[in-house]
């Protein structure tokens, strides 16, 4: 089958090198290594002396396909675990399989396949080694599962002092839950006794649908059922709005793919050329998603499971990587932000123009206990492969949007994966990995003169760093938090972020709109009113109170015009041109007024998550352009309301690239967290929300926490709520504005806070939006009391 870089981990292994000094690369040839000398155990007691008798730094390499120079550091004696690849016991009744780890996951299958049995959790792809695998503590297509250590039943590791350790779940957990995940930092796994499942027939099914739909989609047919083995979803750059849907179900159907294995000698070609076109013709992603894939997928197609695991690398290798390469990345993000996070994910794609073949989705649940865990909670892996130029320009392009990548994973309560390209800061690889600290002290235990490195530790082990006990960091006074440059903001923000809300409610007010009525019929004069209106409200609210923030003030008159030229124009044009093209058309609306509706939609989901000018506007002209068909009935209509998109999009992309670039060269990157105090949070509570975390306990007893900011602010504060903690001060603020949109007829009798201000919705005259001044440490009483009223607060404003 082609395109299989859907299912990548890895890619193609570098050549075998023998004793002596030699360079090791991956075959990006990104990573060259240069180490002293390669040796080859074969056997566990040639393997305890390869580590005994080198006392200087030792690297582990398996099939060589990471691609950060994790198997090797310079200078240093690289084991290769290549040879060291024996099958140790095989119970087809006890459905396990005890193996040395240099073998690859394809030399087990040949073993098994004639017990019908097949590997419970490996990755899509079967070149690679056992060992490897379990120290990056990969994972596939499986459904129901997700890292590989849910399938290991123990390992042997092979300490830096020659001692050889089993390690199980029960047995030296330290051991088994710091190695695997570990790469290479505790010793050498030699042996590994994994469980295997039954080699069950399965049939595809296959299903395009737009990124929106997916998360329901897979929560109803997908996530709690047993009979689906295999499943990923693949999203179409540059829109990434679109995804084709693969899962691979338990079927009785006889076979129509008679191999129960892929052939070893297949000739991946055409896949080469097709990989040539996706990334270099004009055409050549909508070729893919419209051409290519749909023959790819056509009919039925039933196999064994084993066939559908032993996929083989070389179906990813090009011709040629001497100019250009591709490469891998991957990022973790919690199930529930799958929809935030894509839309932020391809803008920065796409901003900077990252040549992307594609982006697999795949689940996971929840890690077991691994002290490297990426899932740790039930995610979603968004799996990139994108081709990328050799020369230096090109390799110094990757840090800064791969940093944004990691950034924006990190903000939704998610990770990165380690086996890349190592350009994270020391500050995202512990955000991302809050448990090193807790390897660091293991390893400072087993490994104290580092005898075991590589590239990745070279980067950021740093024995001053372990720390085995952080959940009780010394306690700070009150003081000395408010005296933290971080925590203090000014508290006359939680009013003056109003007016920029607004121009997400007027957005989402729009787009409502769109979806039940023609354009002509919102009310674009009275939406300016609304939003000076609710500027008034923040400035009575805080003139008396507050200093005047006269840079702030100066930021909404600027916005606010903007947003009154924009929509008194619309609402000229609308009320005229657009009212005759409507009657024209019957009032019914054409292919490019169901594109308006989508890209409002889009852009109102982007814009309560980042700010609405890194919207790719672009892209969405692009959309315009390719989906909606030229011609078509109401022809007038289709070709007035093409233009005056296609004006919108064009402007706003000019406008929102000056804000851009002006933005962040007058204050840099935001910061995406706040501080609180809060009492009756757990750091269990707290793990279970995205962005969130312990700074320290405070001497009272409270805890100082971090919260992410914006939309997220509110989400967190709500789930804190319910879970009974109680709000002391919020960047050392005692009040703080929420929202609720309610009926017209609400009346506020809640125990704490009082009404700021009330505006009728004016797309829905039955509702109205009240703003509610509370008490931060009455913050919880206060939306648990709109909860009892069957309502919710709609933003609570951070400062």
């Amino acid at each position: 089958m082609l395109l299989r870089w859907a299912g990548a981990l890895f890619l193609v292994a570098a050549p075998f090198y023998a004793a002596g000094a030699e360079v090791v690369n991956d075959v990006t040839q990104l990573n060259p290594v240069t180490v002293a000398e390669v040796v080859a155990p074969r056997t566990l007691e040639e393997l305890v002396a390869a580590v005994v008798n080198h006392p200087g730094k030792l690297s582990i390499g398996g099939g060589r396909y990471s691609m950060g120079g994790q198997t090797a550091i310079r200078d240093g004696v690289q084991i290769d675990m290549r040879q060291f690849n024996q099958v140790l016991a095989f119970s087809p009744e006890d459905r396990e399989i005890t193996v040395q780890a240099g073998i690859t996951w394809r030399q087990i299958q040949e073993h098994i396949d004639a017990a019908n049995l097949s590997l419970q959790i490996m990755q899509t792809y079967a070149n690679f080694t056992v060992g490897g695998t379990l120290s990056v503590n990969a994972h596939g297509r499986y459904i129901g599962l997700g890292p590989v250590v849910m399938s290991v039943k123990s390992i042997r590791l092979v300490l830096a002092n020659g001692n050889v350790v089993l390690a199980s779940p029960g047995e030296r957990s330290d051991l088994f839950y710091g190695a695997i995940g570990g790469y290479g930092a505790l010793g050498v796994i030699a042996e590994v006794t994994l469980v295997l499942a039954d080699n069950a027939k399965v049939k595809r099914e296959t299903v395009v649908m737009p990124l929106t739909s997916y998360w329901k989609y897979f929560a109803r047919n997908v996530r709690d059922n047993p009979d689906v083995i295999f499943h990923n979803a693949d999203i179409y750059p540059n829109a990434f709005d679109t995804v084709r849907v693969s899962s691979y179900v338990r079927t009785d159907r006889p076979v129509t793919v008679p191999d129960r294995l892929i052939p070893r000698d297949l000739d991946y070609s055409t896949n080469r050329r097709v990989y040539n076109m996706v990334t270099e013709w004009p055409a050549g992603r909508w070729l893919r998603q419209r051409v290519v894939d749909p023959l790819v997928y056509r009919g039925e197609q039933v196999e064994w499971r084993n066939y559908e695991a032993s996929y083989d690398v070389r179906d990813l290798e090009p011709e040629s990587r001497k100019e250009t390469t591709f490469v891998l990345q991957e990022y973790f993000v919690p199930v529930q932000k799958l929809d935030a996070f894509v839309p932020v994910m391809g803008e920065i794609l796409n901003r900077h123009e990252v040549n992307v073949v594609n982006i697999s989705i795949r689940h996971a649940r929840r890690d077991p206990g691994t002290l490297m865990a990426w899932a740790r909670h039930e995610v979603f892996a968004f799996v990139l492969y994108y081709k990328q130029g050799t020369d230096k320009v090109a390799r110094e392009a990757v840090g800064p949007w791969t940093r944004e990548l990691i950034d924006a994973a990190i903000a939704y309560g998610g990770a990165y994966y380690l086996p890349y390209q190592i350009l994270a800061t020391p500050q995202q690889f512990h955000a991302a990995y809050p448990d090193a600290g807790k390897l660091f002290a293991l390893k400072l235990r087993v490994d104290p003169a580092n005898k075991f490195s590589n590239s990745l530790w070279d980067a950021y082990y740093r024995p001053e760093a372990a720390d085995a006990t952080p959940a009780a960091p010394r306690p700070l006074s009150l003081a000395q938090l408010q005296a933290r440059e971080s925590y203090r903001r000014d508290e006359a923000q939680t009013f003056l972020t109003l007016p920029e809300w607004v121009l997400v409610y007027s957005p989402a007010e729009y787009a409502q709109s769109l979806r039940r009525q023609m354009p002509s019929r919102f009310p674009y004069f009275g939406s300016i009113g609304q939003f000076w209106g609710y500027y008034w409200d923040a400035w009575q609210a805080t003139r008396n109170k507050y200093d005047f923030n006269w840079g702030y003030h100066v930021m909404v008159a600027v916005i606010g015009t903007s947003y009154t030229v924009e929509n008194a124009v619309k609402g000229v044009y609308e009320n005229t041109i657009g009212r005759v093209t409507e009657w024209l058309a019957s009032n019914e609306p054409t292919a490019e007024d169901a594109a308006a509706v989508g890209f409002a939609q889009r852009y109102v989901d982007f814009i309560r998550v980042r700010p609405w000018y890194e919207f790719s506007f672009f892209a969405e002209l692009k959309r315009l352009w390719r989906e909606a068909p030229i011609h078509g009935d109401h022809q007038i209509r289709k070709w007035e309301r093409r233009l005056i998109l296609s004006a919108e999009m064009l402007v706003k992309a000019q406008y929102a690239t000056l804000l851009t670039i002006g933005t962040r060269l007058t204050y840099g990157t935001a910061d995406r967290g706040i501080e609180a105090v809060v009492q009756g949070a757990t750091r269990e509570g707290l793990a279970t929300l995205t962005g969130t975390g312990i700074i320290a306990p405070l001497e009272d007893g409270s805890l100082a926490v971090r919260l992410p900011r914006y939309e997220a602010f509110g989400d967190a504060v709500g789930e804190l709520a319910a879970q009974g903690v109680r709000f002391v001060e919020i960047s050392g603020n005692d009040e703080i504005l929420l929202t609720a949109v309610v009926p017209a007829g609400w009346r506020y009798d809640l125990p704490q806070g009082k009404v700021a201000f009330s505006r009728a919705i004016l797309t829905d005259p039955q509702k109205k939006r009240v703003g509610i001044l509370t008490p931060v440490p009455a913050l919880h009483e206060v939306l648990r009391a709109l909860r009892a009223q069957g309502l919710a607060a709609e933003h609570v404003y951070d400062y």
